[in-house]
Order: C-alpha cells, then sequence, then structure tokens
C-alpha cells in the first residue's frame, strides 16, 4: 500500500496537462495490491430457466428507459397498437425508440415520476390478449456498418446490464475507431441477479448468431468473452459453443464487486485503462452485453424490437424466487404474483441489484429496459443505519475500484457556496465515480 501511495505523490513532469490520468493509470496498474469488494452472491436462481409470464392487463412504458434525451411519443390516446410498432421516436444523439409490447389500445400519456423523481410521460397500453405483432416487422440486411447502425437505432435496444446507452450509440464509434476487439460482458457482478447467467444457458444460439453479426459488420481482430467464476455452467456452455471459433477467448473473471463495471472488466479482461470522458472505441475496443447482443441478433433476424427481457424476482420477501420472461413495462405486482406472492410484509423494492440498484415507491412501476431484476426485500433486511461520525478508517479509500477518496466528497458536499462545492468537487474527481456503491458497503460508521 505505501508503495501505491508514493507513486500517487510523484509528480510526473511527462504531459503535464494529463498529470492525474497518469496517476490514475499508475494506480490502476498496482491495482491487484488493493482489496476488492466480495459481496454475497446469493444466486438463488441460477439454475432456474426463465417462465414466461402471461402478458399483463396493461402496460407502462416510460419515455426515459435509456441514457440521453427523453424519446417523443407519436402515438395519441385512444390508438390501437400491435406488438413492436414504434410508439415513441428518439430525438437527439443519444436517444432511443420505444416500442409496443403488447397490443392494445393507448389509455393515457400522463406523467409519471421515474427513478430519480423528475416526471416524464408513461405511455400506458390496455392489453387487448391477443398479442398480434406489427405486421410491417421484417428481417434486416443491412449491407455495411453504417446501415446496420442506423438498423440498430430502429431496434429500441439498449445497454441490458444497466448502463442504458443505446446499442447504436455504442456502435456508431466503429464508424470513426478502428475496433479490434469485442469485449463480450458476462460477468453479472450483482448480487441475486441471474438474467444474464441464464441468457447464456438458454439461448447459446442467439449470442452465436450476434457473434456472427459482430464479424460480419464490425470486423474486430478477435473477442473475448469475460464471466466471473461463480458461473461455471455458463462458462462451460460457452467453451462449448465456441470451441471451433479461433477469434473466441473466453475469460474466467475472480468473482468480486464491481467486477462488470466497465472500466473493471476492460482492465481485468484485457489489461486496457481507460482515462474519465473518453470512449472504449478509442482504445479499439467495444464492451457489449451478452444479453444485449443477444437480442441484437433477434432483432436482425426478425425485424422484433425490444420488447421483452429476462428479469430475476427474488429477495428475503419473495416465497418462490425465480426468473421471468416478461413485456417491458409490466407492473413489478405481477412478477410477484408469478414467484409466489410475498412471505412477509415488504420493507423495500428495488429495480436491480442491491448494490447499484434504485428503490421503487410501490409494486405498481413497470419493468424498464433495464430492469435486470426486482428484489423484494422484508423489513428487517430494509434498515437504514443512522450514520456515524467517519473514523478514517480508510476502508473506503482502500475498496474504491476508481481509487477515489470519498471522505474527501464527503467533505466537500459540506460547502455551503454551490459554486466553489462544484469546484472541490471536480478537483477530486467525483466524475470518476461509477457509483458502485463498495464505500458505502465497507463503511463501519454507515455513512452514505
Amino acid at each position: 500500500g505505501r508503495y501505491v501511495r508514493r507513486i500517487a505523490k510523484l509528480k510526473i513532469t511527462a504531459l503535464p496537462q494529463r498529470r492525474n490520468e497518469w496517476k490514475g493509470w499508475i494506480l490502476m496498474a498496482f491495482r491487484k495490491r488493493l482489496q476488492a469488494v466480495h459481496v454475497p452472491h446469493h444466486k438463488n436462481t441460477a439454475g432456474m430457466k426463465a417462465e414466461t409470464l402471461p402478458p399483463p392487463k396493461e402496460v407502462l412504458l416510460p419515455m426515459n428507459m435509456h441514457m440521453g434525451t427523453p424519446a417523443v411519443p407519436v402515438v395519441s390516446v385512444g390508438d390501437y397498437v400491435r406488438v413492436g410498432q414504434k410508439l415513441a421516436r428518439g430525438e437527439g444523439s443519444i436517444t432511443c425508440e420505444v416500442h409496443a409490447t403488447v397490443s392494445g389500445t393507448v389509455l393515457s400519456l400522463d406523467p409519471m415520476p421515474e427513478l430519480f423523481g423528475n416526471d416524464l410521460p408513461v405511455i400506458r397500453i390496455e392489453n387487448d390478449g391477443k398479442m398480434e405483432a406489427d405486421p410491417t416487422l421484417a428481417p434486416r440486411t443491412a449491407e455495411d456498418l453504417a446501415a446496420f447502425v442506423e438498423d440498430l437505432h430502429e431496434s429500441g435496444i439498449v445497454g441490458l446490464g444497466g448502463a442504458a446507452f443505446p446499442v447504436d450509440w455504442k456502435f456508431d464509434a466503429a464508424l470513426r475507431n478502428n475496433v479490434k476487439t469485442m469485449l463480450i460482458n458476462g460477468a453479472e457482478c450483482e448480487p441475486y441477479v441471474t438474467s444474464d447467467n441464464r441468457m447464456m444457458l438458454d439461448h447459446g444460439e442467439d449470442i452465436r448468431r450476434g457473434i456472427e453479426l459482430l464479424k460480419k459488420y464490425v470486423k474486430p481482430d478477435n473477442f473475448v468473452f469475460a464471466i466471473e467464476n461463480n458461473k461455471p455452467h455458463a462458462i462451460a456452455a460457452m467453451k462449448e459453443l465456441f470451441a471451433d471459433d479461433p477469434t473466441m477467448s473466453i475469460v474466467e473473471l475472480p468473482s468480486s464487486y464491481p467486477q462488470g463495471a466497465k472500466q473493471m472488466i476492460l482492465y481485468n479482461a484485457l489489461g486496457k485503462v481507460v482515462y474519465a470522458g473518453q470512449r472504449f472505441a478509442t482504445l479499439g475496443v467495444i464492451i457489449i452485453n451478452v444479453s444485449t447482443l443477444a437480442k441484437v441478433a433477434k432483432f436482425m433476424d426478425t425485424g422484433m424490437p425490444l420488447v421483452d427481457r429476462v428479469v430475476t424476482v427474488d429477495g428475503s420477501a419473495i416465497k418462490e424466487p425465480k426468473n421471468l420472461l416478461v413485456p417491458i413495462g409490466t407492473p413489478y405486482r405481477y412478477l410477484v404474483e408469478a414467484a409466489g406472492g410475498l412471505k412477509c410484509e415488504p420493507g423495500r423494492v428495488v429495480n436491480g441489484g442491491p448494490m447499484m440498484g434504485h428503490a421503487v415507491p410501490s409494486l405498481d412501476y413497470p419493468v424498464l429496459k433495464t430492469t435486470g431484476s426486482v428484489l423484494v426485500f422484508s423489513e428487517a433486511d430494509s434498515v437504514i443505519h443512522e450514520p456515524t461520525p467517519c473514523i478514517h478508517c480508510g476502508r473506503c479509500v482502500s475498496h474504491c475500484p476508481m481509487n477515489l477518496n470519498p471522505t474527501a466528497f464527503s467533505d466537500d458536499l459540506e460547502e455551503e457556496n454551490g459554486d466553489k462545492r462544484a469546484l472541490l468537487l471536480d478537483r477530486d474527481h467525483v466524475n470518476f465515480c461509477i457509483e458502485c456503491g463498495s464505500c458505502s458497503y465497507v463503511c463501519p460508521a454507515h455513512r452514505p
């Protein structure tokens, strides 16, 4: 540890304007000397194939199920829509389309509070039970990478690992950069969540087809498939699937959190470091989540956009944890009922994993494109401990995967002057934070 601290204090003369990036690179080179966060796995549903949930009576489709500018509705109240029909168009450089996930009538376009408190329009559709597909849907036959990117913009697919960047934006970077390596992210490091694991076990042919598409359009030199070693069956399945492919390497990663974060998996699988604000494609790498890849293949082969996904339903308040294939927009209560209901009074309902997920106000909240799991915890497991004063033990610093100092952020936030507070946070590189929650998890004082 003392060597890392000494190196961090070095005054590097080369490229002084990027001194902090160089320090960060040197620290990352010594990451194996630093501790990792080892969270309980709780992969209770890893052996459970996803069951298909009957379509709900209605779905709710928010306009911001992606990173970037919210989509703009193109339908009106009373319109009849079919599965896969475009309901909202994306406008802006980073945005995404929204499609109907059931057939039926548009009931309302009223705003609803989203996860961060903003009110945005939500398209509510009453399901007629027919699940009629949009007759205009057809397989895509892109001739080159530019056409492939245009097709993907119509797919409504976002990063299903949680980042929610539109998939066309990700591959648009390949138009301007020479991509040498495609890194397939199968880490799934969050506790409880097993939806990616089931995708690797149950939809291998979709994944293989996705790799074929990347070979055709992106044309990388090689592929690296990175999976945490707590998924031995998925590792074995992928090794068997790509046994005859010399361009594919299967990398087994240690089961430590946050292994699935893009910065972490880039370093641990390829030994590369990305700076704040730098796009991965400039390093010759594009990272894609395994479930995202499978959905890309399904869209190109059928024309059906992203309308459903596998969701893990688990937590201490759930009677029968399981994986479910559900239409996007399905209210949580349908998933809970399919999992046997509640065995005790719920204390907290979480969209996503327990480390990086967000609490939702009720079971009426809908499944989003990024919802890999719905976790319902008992009141006993939902207690928020009262924070006590920082004892400067340094655990948050030694466990931060980005080598940041969370106690400095805490001090900065006490500054009352807003402009000065922003300068202090920028000085301490708050924009490097990936919001993994490792600092809060290891803090003995329960500080947020």
